[in-house]
């Protein structure tokens, strides 16, 4: 964003007069309105059955008035694994409660499930070196009520390096939507095949809409020639199964995201799992063998935090504070500058209805439940436009902070 030298966002009418200096416009992200930008379904692909993919999770869970799904894989009798902002709530900085999950496994069709395919979830671990800004270490485990019968799938570990490299086939499934403006996810299972592209290519083919891209821990799978098949949105945290040597199925990728509007002419971004597995490993240890916990690590220092997540940060403050009236913002106007390497600190000015904004936003991140959260402080002033513009002086103004 622009720069706003000598605005001070404290005072509403000096904010006001000054709105007209700030020169570049906060434009919502498209992801806003997902839950956390799961995009982890399957366009183009073809139906599929759980005895082909025995080891996949259907995922919902209860988010205050509405909901979510993701897609998750079964690695031991009692955990499943799936992706990180499945268990985080990135638009606001929150965890999701343990008790507002069910798990289906076994079935084609969730649905159709019977009693015995539905699991009660009795704890969530988001992977410690998770930044939810950018999407890196995008990996969770839940921990069913009891065992499943489904069988666990192998994931990756350093001895699959050469899978990462480019080349390989991976298969991708779930039960999200078949195209961006969809009503409704269809009733069962979808997959399609993809092929795992080098890091240069990810590198400069996600630039356009994940800039984040790390090729340390992730991957990007696109499907070529054709380029008709990909995710979507509502079913992160699915796997990205290739084959080992000698035929072996291994969950390499937890899918994590994908190009805008599920535009399958762009790759999809998938965590990878030879990162994580170790510590998904020592948590399963803990629950089927009762080995100790994997300690979390307080003092472990915060990702960097970088503008477009402070951005998206200071959006989603503004739509969890002021719902309508900053969706219905006709101009949104913004300056985040950064205030430490894990906090930033953002002037903002919006217009909505008959009343003008202006204030800061201020996102950091913080260790909560053994890894990285956001939170933001904010102070918001307002007044109504044509008061503004007639006597300023004389105008009721309104503050908000939080």
């Amino acid at each position: 964003m622009s720069s706003a030298r000598g605005n001070n966002y404290r005072r509403l009418p000096a904010a006001l007069c000054a709105v007209a200096a700030l020169m570049l416009v906060l434009v919502l992200p498209a992801a806003a309105g997902a839950h956390g930008g799961a995009q982890a379904s399957i366009i183009g692909g073809h139906g599929a059955t759980i005895e082909e993919f025995p080891s996949l999770a259907y995922i919902e869970a209860h988010q205050g008035n509405s909901g979510f799904a993701c897609t998750g894989t079964v690695v031991a009798p009692r955990v499943v694994l799936t992706a990180a902002h499945c268990a985080e709530d990135i638009e606001r900085g929150t965890f999701t409660p343990a008790n507002q999950y069910a798990v289906a496994t076994g079935v084609t069709t969730p649905s159709r499930s019977q009693a015995e395919n539905v699991f009660k979830v009795t704890a969530t671990h988001v992977f410690p070196g998770f930044d939810p800004g950018a999407l890196r270490g995008d990996a969770a485990i839940l921990i069913l009520d009891r065992p499943t019968a489904s069988p666990p799938l192998a994931l990756a570990g350093p001895a699959d390096a050469a899978l990462y490299a480019g080349g390989a086939a991976i298969q991708l499934a779930g039960w999200g939507l078949t195209k961006a403006d969809a009503v409704k996810s269809p009733e069962s299972l979808r997959a399609t095949t993809m092929t795992v592209q080098t890091p240069a290519f990810c590198e400069q083919k996600t630039k356009r809409y994940y800039d984040p891209f790390s090729a340390d821990v992730q991957f990007c799978a696109l499907d070529t020639p054709t380029k008709k098949s990909g995710g979507c949105f509502g079913d992160s945290g699915g796997p990205g199964i290739g084959q080992r040597a000698d035929g072996t199925p291994v969950e390499l990728g937890i899918i994590s995201t994908g190009g805008p509007f599920c535009n399958t002419k762009f790759p999809n971004v998938l965590t990878r799992v030879d990162t994580v597995s170790t510590w998904v490993a020592e948590w399963v240890a803990a629950t089927e063998a009762g080995a100790p916990a994997p300690a979390a690590n307080p003092g472990a220092p915060l990702p960097k935090m970088v503008k477009s997540s402070a951005e998206l940060f200071a959006v989603y403050t503004l739509q969890n504070h002021f719902g309508r009236a900053f969706e219905r913002s006709s101009e949104i106007f913004g300056n985040c500058r950064q205030a430490a390497r894990s906090r930033f600190r953002c002037e903002i000015a919006f217009r909505s209805g008959p009343n003008l904004y202006a204030g800061d936003v201020s996102p950091a991140y913080v260790h909560r439940q053994g890894t990285t959260a956001w939170q933001s402080h904010f102070r918001i002033e307002w007044a109504a436009v044509k008061c503004l513009r007639k006597n300023p002086a004389r105008c009721a103004i309104h503050t908000r902070r939080g």
